[in-house]
């Protein structure tokens, strides 16, 4: 059943929002299935090559450096319980471009890491088969896998999910408690010797290959929308899920060290299913196995939950396209930050190596923690308030960048030239396309009162008419008629609320009746002259702005307005009509109708040929109304009196174009006025017509003095119905489109 305006708009002004479901344990529970991923499995044999026994050393203090950052994060949570993570932190601190980058790098990191629990799913999935394979049997599992969560994320209901997550993850920690209690029957001390074989460089050096297995906690931030009392939950989960980590990390990697000797470990592609071999016997790596799959699959899909979020966040503030922040009504999720989401991990997995893949999610995440950390920095020296009790922790944010800052520059000189490859087209991205858009979000919203929106691949004419006043409604939309019924395409009608700066966008909406009362107007307008339109209202800071903004979301081609009435004084503020012309980069007309009947008819049309910059869309406004009305057409042009050759030919030139571009069955007649008074003849003129079509001038004028140029003046002396156009150059407007 179709809903009407009023019931579509309080819908609509309704910001999504998730459902708050998740308590301490099902944070907890999110944050220990990203951080016991596969990397237990598999990076601890990588790990032993180059620490040996040391790697319990290891552990334990990669463990410790990555615990300052999750108290870091966890002084944010409490600050700003809002989702997104590190992104959110550092947006909220640091602005436009530091939230850009820590999203940016946030984002790749969590895409790769996942890539990287698909290949460890896959090889433990081919493991558990017991039969050996060819070619890229493993990648295409890791691609099936990843595009599967998508799915189920997307289209089923989240309760069932939260359980099977849970059931998964808990699964996996009870598997490696169990290969770590029955371990101890099967310790052999000599393993241990000697400790540092490759040096305590050896042991510092392998922190850069396990660091990834300590990035879970900050997932659970990203998730603040859904989870009860984020500013206590967060906090307190962060730290337990890694209390649980590191525990099970130190306690595994001694179990590994102390029953299978290092160079065996460090030789192989599953060094648990060897300690599990030797505790259990032949049948041990059946039970790794399951355990490597459980784990890959927890953290898999904490990880692309989490990253949907944080890629909706980015969506929300414009950083990414706006439909990524969009919420599925049935599921309650981002779909399409998840969909784009799992294709980017398939991607990854597709086209890169595992080694590659590890390398280029430890950059990226390791560089997403150095803006958070100076946000974290600028907190606690902007807001005295918000200082922790303990004197101490106001050093975790130079703790944590010298920290991060070092592991980065620990990875290799192939990690760090991919980073900087990663940096440079994040910049592209930021500079032309998200910054304007971040910008446009932050001047205001659109509300499209339309149940199903229409898209189309191809591109399509379409007409801004922003409505304010009732008295020029009618004239506006039927001209805006004429024009598309000679093109085709849309009309798009525009009501704005203006809204104050410490005023919420949504919360002005919500008392937006008079801007809701003009759509309504416009709409009956429009149906009463059959006329098919697509309703928008739009809550923004600037009425004007609101207008460009619009028109530049919509992909507009033409602006139609009321003309503006005079300033009363020279001190007033230019008219929002005034803005528009100077600020838009789409063509712009404008409607002064004299005539208070409804006829809108016209029997005499003159066009005024100034110059050709707004010749196309001159002719195109008057050909539309002369074909309708059945009326004749003059072009005609002003030479000075004591004009010469070169001035002669130029209007030549003119009119030649002029009749060229016409195309018309309409009948027109030409002529060339001498004058040194060209305001005085113009008006003159147009005494014998219905209506006078000009251009506005192309020369650099100021918005305050915008309603004194020419074109102006002589429009509002004038007795007769004026069409007034400003056309955008093609190049200008590719230059905004990027």
């Amino acid at each position: 059943m179709a809903k009407n305006l009023e019931e579509l708009f309080n819908e609509k002004i309704k910001p999504p929002k998730f459902d708050r479901h998740i308590g301490l344990f099902g944070a907890t529970t999110l944050g220990v299935g990203a951080l016991m991923g596969a990397g237990v499995y598999v990076l601890i044999g990588v790990a032993a090559k180059v620490a040996g026994p040391s790697l319990i050393l290891t552990y334990f203090t990669t463990g410790i450096l990555a615990f300052f950052t999750t108290l870091m994060y966890s002084e944010l949570a409490r600050i700003i319980p809002r989702s997104g993570g590190g992104y959110t932190y550092a947006y909220k601190m640091l602005g436009s471009l530091g939230g850009f980058t820590t999203g940016w790098f946030l984002a790749l990191g969590s895409i790769f890491a996942s890539a990287l629990y698909a290949i460890g799913f896959a090889d433990y999935v081919i493991s558990l088969w017991g039969k050996p394979v060819q070619g890229n049997t493993d990648k295409l599992v890791a691609i099936g896998i990843t595009l599967l969560i998508g799915f189920v994320y997307v289209f089923s209901p989240p309760g069932k999910k939260n359980k099977v997550q849970t059931w998964i993850i808990w699964g996996n920690v009870a598997i490696l408690s169990i290969l770590i209690i029955f371990s101890f029957f099967h310790l052999h001390p000599e393993n241990m010797k000697p400790f540092f074989p490759k040096g305590i460089a050896g042991s510092f050096s392998a922190i850069s290959i396990i660091y990834i297995s300590f990035f879970g906690y900050q997932f659970i931030p990203n998730n603040a929308d859904e989870i009860i009392s984020p500013e206590k939950t967060i906090p307190k989960a962060m730290k337990l899920s890694m209390y649980i980590s590191i525990s099970i990390y130190v306690l595994i990697a001694l179990a590994a060290i102390m029953a299978i000797p290092w160079e065996k470990l460090a030789s192989s592609k599953a060094p648990l299913v060897l300690v599990a071999t030797e505790i259990f016997g032949g049948k041990g790596w059946i039970i790794i196995s399951i355990g490597g799959i459980l784990a890959s699959f927890g953290a898999l899909s904490s990880t692309v939950i989490s990253q949907s979020r944080q890629t909706y966040a980015m969506g929300k503030d414009r950083f990414f396209p706006k439909v990524l922040s969009k919420l599925n009504k049935k599921s309650n999720q981002p779909s399409a930050a998840l969909l784009v989401g799992v294709i980017l991990i398939a991607l990854a997995l597709a086209f890169f190596k595992v080694q590659f893949i590890a390398k280029a999610a430890n950059f990226s995440l390791l560089f997403s923690l150095l803006p958070v950390s100076i946000a974290m920095h600028k907190i606690y020296k902007n807001n005295p308030e918000v200082r922790p009790k303990a004197k101490w922790k106001l050093y975790l944010p130079h703790i944590t960048f010298v920290i991060n800052l070092g592991l980065l520059f620990s990875l290799d000189i192939v990690s760090l030239a991919f980073g900087q490859e990663l940096a440079i087209v994040g910049a592209i991205v930021y500079f032309l396309y998200s910054k304007k858009h971040e910008k446009r979000a932050k001047e205001g919203i659109n509300i499209v009162l339309e149940e199903n929106s229409h898209f189309s691949f191809f591109s399509r004419n379409k007409i801004l008419v922003p409505l304010a006043n009732p008295k020029t409604q009618d004239i506006l939309l039927r001209f805006s008629n004429t024009l598309m019924a000679k093109k085709g395409g849309e009309i798009v009608v525009l009501a704005v609320k203006n809204v104050p700066e410490n005023v919420d966008f949504y919360t002005a909406l919500s008392e937006a009746h008079h801007t809701l009362d003009v759509i309504k107007r416009g709409i009956e307008y429009a149906k009463s002259f059959n006329i098919k339109v697509k309703p928008i209202i739009r809550a923004s800071r600037k009425v004007a702005t609101g207008i460009i903004n619009v028109a530049k979301g919509e992909k507009c081609d033409l602006i139609v307005m009321g003309f503006p009435n005079p300033p009363k004084n020279e001190e007033d503020l230019p008219e929002i009509t005034s803005q528009v012309l100077r600020n838009a980069f789409t063509d712009t007309l404008l409607i002064k109708y004299v005539e208070p009947s409804n006829e809108f008819k016209f029997k005499n049309i003159a066009i005024y040929l100034q110059d050709k910059n707004n010749l196309r869309l001159m002719i195109t406004a008057a050909v539309s109304l002369a074909e309708k009305n059945n009326a004749r057409l003059t072009l005609f042009q002003l030479l000075p009196e004591n004009y010469n050759k070169r001035q002669k030919a130029k209007v030549d030139r003119l009119m030649i174009s002029a009749m060229e571009e016409l195309k018309t069955t309409a009948l027109y007649n030409t002529t060339i006025i001498t004058t040194n008074d060209v305001q005085k003849e113009i008006i003159s003129f147009s005494g014998n017509y219905d209506l006078l079509v000009m251009g506005k001038e192309q020369e650099k004028i100021t918005s305050k003095n915008i309603e004194q140029s020419n074109s102006f003046l002589i429009a509002r002396q004038v007795k007769c119905s004026v069409i007034l156009v400003k056309s955008i150059s093609p190049l200008k407007r590719f230059t905004e489109s990027l």
